[in-house]
């Protein structure tokens, strides 16, 4: 009898212990590594067979020899090198090219965007003109950039830019100029490379933001649509149908936002406004469409006269496209979630936490991933 117990009790304890392995293996929505970075990492930028990603260290304390580059090794999600550079200067977005043979770093404290060759991770060549570069995105098909302009010190001045470069990468030299509402802060590229879409923080004041839709065949703007604050990112579903835009809020934090805008793109109209934690920063849309992925910053100062700027706990909230609702889980990250990045693949969301110095690694449901 006490040999059929202790059989029935170890049959128990390695069917426990199958379950909970599966439920390990099969987590989803849930951080499942941390890497460390350089200073105040940005943008992110991951090369189209998963493996390797590119991570923009905007360093806003300015510390020597510390504008950098990351380049990670998503197999064992390490540092695999640090990219230095004269360039380098507030380095704050990465594009790469269609064939992942370029990395584009925008170094938006400056006039350039420097020139990573892939293959050595050396920077080739630096492309000058612009005035606070703060995002790019390439038009594949015809090989152009368009890289939108802030404004910096070495021109307008901080969020006094209008403007969108248009830059010919077969020979690196910026070819036209678009003229847009102030302060562009990013820009996407819709899936059949027709339409540039802009958003501006303009005085970021509620309501007081805009998005510029650019036609590419033309090079112009077509359409504005109003009624966003203080927008920081967007990102365009894989149908090219909806862009969905967080409104971050005033830069000193009074107000501050609390929403993402779910736009329409063909009928060029805000579809629906959706509430979400302190200031919504970073966005991503699932490889397959279904859910959107929004990072919430939660830094504010501590006192009213804009002095000791305080970071609460990271959040990553997650939307159903389909109904446009929030949905479980809320994932805690890092402090002050800047970006976020799906991997091609699908498989792991990363987003990069500006004041932790780290890049949380987040693994994705298979509802998330491609078909």
């Amino acid at each position: 009898m006490q040999k059929k117990f202790l059989i029935i009790c170890l049959f128990g304890l390695l069917h426990f212990l199958a379950i909970h392995s599966k439920t390990y293996a099969d987590h989803s929505n849930t951080v499942v590594a941390t890497i460390a970075t350089g200073v105040n990492p940005g943008g992110i930028a991951i090369t189209p067979n998963s493996r390797t990603a590119y991570i923009a260290n905007v360093n806003n304390y300015d510390i020597i020899n510390e504008h950098t580059v990351s380049v990670i090794d998503l197999k064992t999600n390490l540092v695999e090198k640090t990219i230095r550079h004269p360039s380098f200067n507030e380095v704050y977005t990465i594009t790469l090219n269609k064939q992942s043979t370029k990395a584009y770093a925008t170094n938006s404290n400056s006039s350039t965007v420097s020139i990573i060759n892939t293959k050595t991770n050396l920077v080739s060549g630096v492309i000058q003109g612009f005035d606070g570069p703060s995002g790019m995105v390439i038009n594949h098909d015809k090989n152009i950039g368009y890289v939108n302009n802030y404004g910096g010190p070495d021109g307008v001045g901080s969020g006094n830019g209008n403007t969108v470069s248009i830059v010919d990468l077969n020979i690196n030299a910026i070819v036209g100029t678009i003229l847009v509402d102030q302060a562009p802060v990013a820009l996407a590229i819709s899936p059949d490379n027709k339409f540039v879409y802009v958003i501006n923080y303009v005085d970021g004041n509620p309501g007081n933001g805009t998005l510029n839709i650019i036609q590419t065949d033309i090079n112009q703007v077509i359409g504005t649509i109003k009624g966003f604050f203080g927008p920081f990112a967007i990102a365009i579903t894989p149908n090219g149908k909806y862009a969905y835009i967080t409104n971050f809020g005033s830069n000193n934090f009074d107000p501050i936002g609390t929403t993402v805008s779910v736009v329409n793109l063909k009928k060029h109209e805000i579809k629906t406004t959706i509430s979400l934690a302190l200031q919504p920063s970073g966005v991503a849309i699932s490889k397959n469409g279904r859910l959107a992925y929004v990072t919430n910053y939660n830094t504010l100062y501590r006192h009213k006269n804009f002095t000791e700027l305080t970071p609460g706990e990271g959040t990553v909230e997650i939307i159903d496209i389909a109904s446009n609702t929030i949905i479980a889980p809320t994932i805690v990250v890092g402090n002050s979630p800047a970006r976020i990045t799906i991997s091609h693949n699908g498989k792991f969301a990363y987003v990069s936490n500006f004041s932790a110095n780290t890049v949380d690694v987040i693994a994705l449901p298979n509802k998330a991933r491609k078909k």
